[in-house]
């Protein structure tokens, strides 16, 4: 019988110590772990594994919460508990929460109180990822959710190395940051309009966006970004960052690793 992979934990902070003590705990309490040092690594690991937690140290992108704020962008469902130095104040504790944190806990930790709070916040978690799981498509919008397009994309890279097809993977996400998400639900519906059957179009963020397109290579892919692009800016009150990525037909190259290389695409194009 298969067993489901353990939850998994990003945990970042810039501390060794700290790093050492927690992951050694998280470990023992059953999790997966995977460590990150800086802002960067950090957007990086939470978008290409979608932890199931995330214990971050506010150290890792002072000062204030900005870094919570947009890692709870990429999932409302995430628990995200925030550590610092010393007892929080009752006015950080509540900065913290309108940040997107589900709590906010001093160092020294009290690591048997850490842990059985975060098991209980992640077994809500799992079971809504099991819920999810029923349901592929995004219900706004009609794309594929991140469960979704994952699965479709893996079936369509298979397709495509058995037949020697180049493959494909456009992201993109607003240039701003959207008034509100019902801005964001009107690019999804942009997105889906003008689609292509053939190809996997998904919402793998509140706001960002990706497209895995069998049959294409570089050149189709520079295409395609052009195409959605121009069709999502007409229905948005902001522009479009856009990352691609192809690989050629004798290469083998997984959905998770073509995802990735076109984020880091889109953020160079940026930079």
């Amino acid at each position: 019988m298969r067993h489901p992979p353990k939850p998994l934990i990003l945990l970042a902070s810039n501390e060794a110590w700290q790093v050492r003590e927690l992951k050694s705990a998280l470990l023992a309490a059953g999790f997966r772990v995977v460590t990150t040092r800086d802002e960067r690594e950090t957007l990086d690991e939470a978008q290409n594994h979608q932890p199931h937690g995330i214990l971050l140290d506010v150290g890792v992108a002072p000062p204030g919460y900005g870094l919570c704020r947009t890692l709870r962008t990429f999932s409302v469902a995430t628990p995200i508990i925030l550590t610092r130095p010393g007892q929080p104040t009752r006015d950080e504790q509540l900065e913290a929460a309108r940040s997107g944190a589900w709590d906010l806990r001093g160092v020294p930790i009290d690591v048997e109180d850490l842990l059985l709070r975060l098991e209980t916040y992640v077994e809500a978690k799992v079971e809504l990822d099991r819920v999810s799981e029923d349901c592929l498509v995004d219900r706004v919008s009609g794309l594929y959710n991140h469960i979704g397009l994952t699965r479709r994309a893996t079936e369509l890279a298979a397709i495509a190395a058995r037949h020697g097809l180049a493959v494909a993977c456009v992201v993109f996400r607003p240039a701003e940051k959207l008034p509100t998400r019902a801005a964001g639900d009107r690019m999804a519906r942009a997105f889906r309009s003008v689609g292509r059957a053939s190809d996997a179009l998904g919402r793998t963020g509140p706001t960002e966006f990706a497209v895995f397109a069998p049959a294409s290579n570089t050149w189709a892919a520079a295409r395609l970004v052009r195409r959605l692009a121009d069709s999502a800016e007409r229905n948005s009150p902001v522009g479009v960052r856009s990352g691609y990525s192809a690989a050629v037909a004798a290469q083998k190259i997984s959905p998770h690793v073509l995802l990735s290389r076109a984020r880091h695409a889109m953020e160079a194009s940026a930079s």
